[in-house]
């Protein structure tokens, strides 16, 4: 399922992205799919805020619990609504934005940290243990080489690096919870890595070689020479070029991977040591080896087209949805128009938070009918359950439901406000499309000893998984509740 969701997320991403993979392709509209959103959390610790694209003053939703020191974002997961973070610890985490809960799983050292999901968190230790981690439970698996580098893909397998010795490396697939390797191949000791949004191919960079690997088919490995050793690749959301930095040359060169050709394309003034695509493949930043500038590069017509002054870490500078430059000047944060340099707008302190930009429409209000109460409808040939009878009282014997005709259907009643406020007043903290995610959520939540419990309903043909408690009586008496919990929650009218 979350692969399945991911994969249409994706598709409508990529088709945004070929459209728009030209200086002119800038986004004109927001009001179309899911919503733009822009999450900041302290890079201190404290409360996670999120805000809808570009009203970043008006704060849509924080959570209910304080986020530790966050370095950077690691994956979001549309799915379950957690984005899979890393502390400045180098410790792993999830914030999750439905219920506003942070969360933590056991501490330990860990010198790599990835996710391709946000779901699945991989991290290898100083024992040199590869450990998956999610928020339902650990896997960890103990290579007998050296460890050098892990590539989730987004189908739930990971491809890993491996040390054999005097320059070599060798590339292994597993696919948790099995610990059997599914598939090896003996590469050179590669330094960079870089797969492809929709994970259907990975390049690794090994001296001056570019590989390119298909995650399923690891054997089945490609080399290509750049012009010297290669620093930094990124591909393009459409997966069909990557552009390639090395450290003898002032250009980056592009590698097309239905040509099967590796050449060069893109002059830039100096050096550089990082690449970073634009998500919606307009633009390509450029970190060069000195100062505090990002090159911008034109994706559609691969040419230098602006430098904006910024500094450089984990989550900025990135480019916005709106085809602006989100830059780091000192302790603010400025968006620059690229071509023309331009500060579109300053977010005064923004320095202080770490900050991510995605497209989810979770946030949004909810459609009515998610929150209605479930019904079923019976036929002739169901049998009514058999209730035991309160002590004192006689049995009413089954009646064979097959024998007889069914009555006559009894014609609806429209509700009325008054009818549908003596039904009382539900909490609901979550509505998630899997069952064991709604167990899971409606066991983290405590009301006065109490704990919510999971209705199912149905949204346009697709189960919805709610975990609701109530109801009420009253709305202020619901409200008490939710606040009680410390959790996100939303009231509806009704029982559930």
């Amino acid at each position: 399922m979350r692969y399945a969701f991911f994969a249409l997320f994706a598709g409508l991403l990529l088709a945004c992205a070929r459209e728009s993979e030209s200086p002119q392709g800038r986004a004109t509209t927001m009001s179309a799919g899911p919503d733009p959103v822009v999450v900041r959390i302290p890079r201190n610790g404290g409360t996670a805020r999120a805000y809808r694209f570009a009203s970043l003053d008006s704060t849509i939703w924080r959570s209910s619990q304080a986020a530790p020191a966050v370095e950077r974002v690691l994956a979001f997961d549309a799915e379950n609504g957690l984005l899979a973070i890393a502390d400045s610890a180098g410790q792993p985490g999830w914030v999750d934005l439905r219920l506003g809960t942070v969360r933590r799983p056991p501490r330990a050292a860990f010198s790599s940290l990835v996710s391709a999901d946000g779901w699945s968190v991989y991290g290898i230790t100083g024992k040199n243990e590869i450990v998956r981690m999610t928020p339902s439970g650990d896997w960890q698996q103990s290579p007998r080489r050296k460890v050098r580098r892990l590539i989730p893909t987004p189908d739930g397998t990971v491809l890993a690096v491996l040390d054999a010795g005097k320059g070599e490396g060798m590339l292994v697939r597993l696919r948790p919870p099995d610990d059997e390797v599914t598939d090896s191949v003996a590469i050179p000791l590669a330094e960079r890595a870089a797969i492809t949004p929709v994970g259907d191919r990975v390049y690794l960079g090994a001296g001056p070689d570019l590989l390119s690997v298909l995650p399923d088919e690891v054997a089945q490995v490609q080399r290509y020479t750049a012009d010297d050793d290669i620093l930094a690749m990124a591909p393009t959301p459409s997966g069909d070029r990557v552009f390639v930095a090395n450290k003898g040359s002032a250009r980056l060169e592009r590698f097309d991977r239905y040509a099967n050709d590796l050449a060069g394309s893109v002059r830039l003034p100096g050096l550089i040591t990082e690449l970073r695509m634009d998500p919606l493949g307009r633009y390509l930043l450029a970190r060069p080896v000195h100062g505090d500038s990002a090159w911008v590069v034109s994706v559609g017509t691969e040419t230098l087209v602006g430098v904006v002054r910024t500094s450089w870490r984990a989550d900025l500078p990135v480019v916005a949805f709106d085809g602006s430059v989100v830059t780091l000047r000192g302790s603010n944060v400025a968006f620059v128009e690229p071509t023309t340099n331009k500060v579109v707008r300053t977010v005064a302190k923004g320095g202080d938070d770490t900050w991510f930009f995605t497209r989810w429409n979770g946030f949004r209000p909810r459609a009515r009918g998610i929150d209605q109460p479930v019904s079923f409808r019976t036929g002739a040939s169901e049998v009514a359950p058999v209730i035991a009878p309160p002590a004192g009282t006689t049995a009413t014997p089954p009646v064979d439901t097959a024998t007889i005709d069914p009555p006559a259907p009894t014609p609806a009643v429209p509700v009325t406000p008054a009818l549908r406020a003596r039904t009382g007043w539900t909490l609901s903290f979550a509505a998630v499309l899997s069952l064991d995610r709604a167990r899971e959520i409606a066991a983290s939540i405590n009301v006065r000893g109490e704990r919510p419990r999971v209705v199912t309903g149905d949204a346009n043909g697709t189960p919805i998984y709610r975990v609701v408690l109530g109801p009420f009586d009253s709305r202020d008496e619901a409200e008490r509740a939710g606040k009680a919990s410390g959790h996100s929650f939303w009231i509806f009218e009704g029982a559930p």
